[in-house]
């Protein structure tokens, strides 16, 4: 039953995306990406189904398998696609689609052009358990899958650690929904190979029961991704490029070097009277961007300022204002009728999450605490 139920949602989220305007990349890919889950949900039901009411559809059983070969190849695409500004699919990334073209050909030559009555012969006795290519294609597709999920964390802590040399509030971009789903498809993933490969030898369960409690979790998968997926909007945006930014830009490397090496000192005092006099912390959108505007500065200066010399990443760098602000505020009579949150708000942040854990990070304890400390 879960099995039907994880298919006709992945039906209905595939038919919501199809429905929306203006898709992007990142759309199109999720699209696909519940296109397969329901080939890939669906097939063991259908093969649970033509066990119990003696194969009618015999042709119908054994492939779906195939489509778990496309899960990490779309996993990368997704990440890829949410993480990098100008990413587009080049003929070079039709590579990653090497593996399910092999055991495609490989699954057509040793099954697919078998007879309806010796395909019921070895899915009723489970006799293609004991094939040897039935070995290979289960450790194959649980090292493709647990690589991509792999390369998908390392990809997204280069993420995390991208847009916090970039921006201040991150709450809506920073993909936390994604890294907490990859985590727990890997865990799935290398559990459901170790479970799959040790039965290929012990032979301590029936098959069809290990792949119903198998792909059962990948409803849950589908709910979960389906609900963040849909909601997530475009991540990066552009922003005019001043005059001289363009100066900057095209200037080489090793001038750039120099420049930063020799106005160090300088762009930090300019950089501190900025956020003292203009208080830009204020602005809960404030960016990198932005930031290098009012100080006339190439946004790649003054974060290596921030990253050499100050040891900072410009979120942090912000945030520590703001925390500071929220500290001065909290005893001023004027602002005894606003809330915490209301006073954190006013000071820059803009949710509950984002503000509590940075002044926990900069002050060791929460802000309710502080303010009973200092009264």
């Amino acid at each position: 039953m879960i099995l039907l139920l994880g298919f006709f949602i992945s039906l209905f989220l595939l038919l919501l995306l199809i429905g929306k305007k203006d898709k992007t990349l990142a759309d199109n890919t999720l699209l696909c990406m519940f296109a397969v889950y329901a080939i890939t949900i669906g097939g063991p039901y259908l093969e649970i189904y033509n066990r119990e009411n003696e194969f009618p559809h015999p042709h119908l059983i054994n492939n779906a398998w195939l489509f778990l070969l496309l899960h990490g190849p779309l996993l990368w695409l997704y990440v890829k696609s949410l993480t990098e500004k100008e990413f587009k699919i080049k003929p070079l990334h039709l590579l990653h689609l090497t593996p399910f073209a092999v055991f495609l050909v490989l699954h057509m030559l040793n099954y697919l052009f078998l007879s309806a009555d010796e395909k019921i012969l070895l899915a009723e006795n489970e006799l293609f358990t004991t094939t040897l290519f039935f070995k290979i294609r289960g450790i194959s597709i649980g090292v493709f899958s647990i690589g991509y999920n792999i390369w998908a964390l390392k990809q997204l802590r280069n993420y995390r650690v991208t847009i916090e040399n970039q921006f201040s509030n991150i709450e809506s971009i920073d993909l936390s929904w994604l890294k907490t789903l990859v985590i727990a498809s890997l865990i799935v993933f290398s559990v459901n190979v170790l479970v799959f490969n040790i039965n290929n030898y012990l032979n301590f369960a029936n098959f069809y029961e290990i792949a119903v409690f198998a792909y059962s979790f990948s409803t849950l998968y589908v709910l979960y991704i389906g609900y963040f997926g849909i909601r997530q909007g475009r991540i990066f945006v552009d922003y005019p490029i001043t005059e001289n930014d363009q100066r900057l830009e095209s200037t080489d490397q090793g001038t750039l070097e120099t420049v930063v090496n020799k106005d160090y000192s300088h762009i930090i005092t300019r950089l501190t009277l900025l956020m003292e006099s203009e208080q830009p912390y204020l602005d809960p959108e404030l960016n990198l961007a932005k930031l290098s505007k009012l100080m006339n500065t190439k946004p790649g200066i003054i974060s290596e300022v921030l990253n050499s010399t100050l040891n900072q990443n410009f979120f942090d760098f912000v945030n520590k204002y703001r925390v500071e602000e929220f500290k001065l505020k909290c005893l001023i009579n004027d602002n005894k009728h606003l809330s915490i949150l209301g006073i954190a708000f006013d000071c820059g942040f803009n949710s509950k999450a984002a503000f509590y854990r940075a002044f926990n990070k900069f002050e060791g304890i929460s802000p309710s605490a502080y303010i009973s400390k200092v009264s």
